[in-house]
């Protein structure tokens, strides 16, 4: 009888350490109600080791959304540390799912040995679960086991509560500072809030002055029947409409133009409507960029209409003025081909006295050798008919001579058609020279000629050049007309694949520098009777010819005259093509 007494008044003493243990937990919810979950997970930790009695209490929270998950780890003795990795490794990776809510003996991940662990499940689904293992064989009690799933239960109401309330604060933060237009009614259409930013964008000073208004009050008068007909009772029916809508400022009455977007909240329990919510954007900014686009765009379009109307203008006036220059460029050709026409027949009378010393020979000649023959016919004796018949073909000869001086003075002056062509530059030269050259002998001129094997051809007009080669020739000849040394050199170079040069070199007195530089200009000349023109004409010739005319002095007297012409193309053998 004792014994039960005893016994009796042990369990009293469980009993109302148990309720004071529960006690103890019911206080803290109100102490966790300021902190986050990881100070309410390590609170709970450190309240369960004292009341149950254990060696440690672990306890494992998974993350929500993209948060960490949370794991905390409390021991009796302070000396003795152990790693939340550490408890998780000898528990929940040793334990079956089933035994997350009961008791089992494990090793002892503190001191070695064994342990007995008592597992109560946090109620946030997962792996949330808190765990306490004790050393001692009676572990868990009822009591304890009680108490420990009563902690987990708190822990799983206070996070709840602690998520919720920083969502709702999260939430809170964002509608309160959104730019946009948010708000909730009642299913009547009775405002119930308003962010800040709606009641600024519809003119209201603060939340006191929306008290008492409508749906209906914030729509523009022209909407209002629409919206109370039609969209309203959309919204309650399919649960939400999308559109643009014009609400009205409360202080100027001005209709402001929205895209406004209503969807219904309803209860989860009963499926039922609770609330009205909006989140709606003011369109006037994209209204006015809108018109100012459209008003940008039809000022666009009439300019480039404008625009391409004096294109159109200016296109036809270029035409005009295109057909007008082809005329006057026609007309400047023709002009200056009857310029180097006249230039060339001038040319010719200026060697008159020189090609008639030059026909005189060979004409002499052949009178000569007719007046032989007709003696020797005139004797009558057979034997000189062969002497006779040489006589007659040396007066041929010579007439044909005289021929070919002709027809090349006739060339050199008929006015014909400019034409371009692959010219053979050795035999234009020796042409020209032949034309140029009539009577150098007589003045005592020595001429050589030095043909570069390379620069065998030229793309040109050959009468053209041929005009430019006798000018600078008669130059030449004139200018050593005084000098004791009277020597007239031709060479000709390839200066690179597209040009080849042709020079011709005097040993006559010189220029002074300042002619030197105008001796191209028209009306320059150091002839007493000369016109200035010959070299102008040269030049012209030649940049027509693509090319470049330049004088230089000799270092042993007199002057070089050089120009270019384009060398004919040549193929890969070397060829010209």
């Amino acid at each position: 009888m004792a014994a039960s007494v005893e016994t009796l008044t042990e369990r009293e003493r469980e009993l109302r350490r148990c309720l004071r243990d529960l006690l103890a937990l019911s206080t803290l919810p109100a102490f966790w109600r300021n902190r986050d979950a990881v100070e309410i997970a390590d609170s709970a930790a450190a309240a369960l080791v004292s009341m149950i009695d254990a060696d440690f209490v672990y306890l494992m929270l998974p993350g929500l959304r993209d948060e960490p998950g949370i794991e905390v780890t409390r021991t009796a003795d302070e000396t003795v540390s152990a790693s939340s990795a550490s408890i998780r490794q000898a528990t929940l990776e040793r334990l079956p799912q089933q035994l997350l809510d009961g008791t089992a003996e494990i090793p002892d991940p503190l001191r070695g040995g064994t342990v007995r662990i008592a597992c109560a499940p946090i109620g946030l689904g997962g792996d949330a679960v808190v765990i306490a293992g004790s050393s001692r064989p009676d572990f868990p009690t009822e009591a304890q086991h009680l108490i420990l799933r009563v902690g987990a239960n708190h822990v799983a109401i206070a996070v709840e509560r602690w998520r919720a309330e920083a969502d709702q604060r999260r939430f809170s933060a964002l509608v309160e500072r959104s730019s946009d237009f948010i708000g909730f009614a009642s299913p009547s259409g009775m405002r119930q809030y308003l962010n800040p930013a709606g009641l600024k964008l519809v003119g209201l000073a603060s939340a006191a002055e929306a008290c008492g208004l409508h749906v209906l009050d914030f729509v523009a008068p022209e909407e209002r029947e629409r919206v109370r007909d039609e969209l309203w009772p959309l919204v309650m029916r399919e649960g939400r409409w999308v559109g643009e809508l014009n609400l009205r400022h409360f202080q100027t009455g001005a209709s402001i133009p929205f895209l406004v977007d209503w969807f219904r909240v309803d209860d989860p329990r009963t499926g039922q409507p609770t609330n009205i919510a909006t989140v709606s954007r003011d369109l006037t900014a994209q209204k006015r960029a809108e018109a100012e686009l459209r008003e940008l765009a039809e000022t666009l379009e009439h300019r480039v209409a404008e625009r391409a109307s004096e294109l159109l203008e200016t296109n036809r006036q270029l035409v005009a003025e295109r057909i007008e220059h082809r005329r006057a460029d026609a007309r400047l050709q023709e002009l200056q081909t009857e310029l180097f026409h006249a230039a060339r027949l001038s040319a010719a009378g200026q060697m008159a006295a020189a090609l008639a010393h030059e026909l005189n020979q060979p004409l002499t000649a052949a009178s000569n050798f007719v007046n032989a023959a007709r003696r020797g016919l005139a004797a009558g004796d057979l034997q000189r008919i062969d002497s006779v018949r040489k006589d007659m073909d040396e007066a041929v000869g010579q007439v044909l001579r005289a021929g070919r001086i002709i027809s090349r003075l006739r060339e050199f002056a008929t006015r014909g058609e400019t034409e371009k062509q692959i010219v053979s530059i050795e035999t234009m030269v020796l042409e020209a020279g032949a034309l140029a050259l009539s009577g150098a002998a007589v003045l005592g001129v020595e001429v050589r000629f030095r043909f570069e094997q390379e620069a065998s051809s030229a793309f040109a007009d050959q009468i053209q050049i041929q005009q430019v080669l006798v000018n600078l020739m008669r130059n030449a000849l004139e200018a050593m007309e005084g000098s004791r040394r009277r020597e007239l050199t031709m060479t000709t170079a390839l200066l690179d694949e597209k040009t080849v040069q042709i020079a011709v070199a005097d040993s006559g007195p010189g220029l002074a520098k300042d002619m030197l530089d105008r001796l191209s200009e028209p009306f320059a000349s150091t002839k007493r009777h000369g016109m200035g023109l010959g070299l102008s004409i040269c030049r012209s010739i030649v940049e027509a010819h693509g090319g470049w005319i330049g004088a230089s002095e000799n270092p042993d007297g007199g002057l070089t005259f050089r120009f270019t012409l384009p060398a004919a193309a040549r193929d890969d053998d070397g060829d010209v093509g």
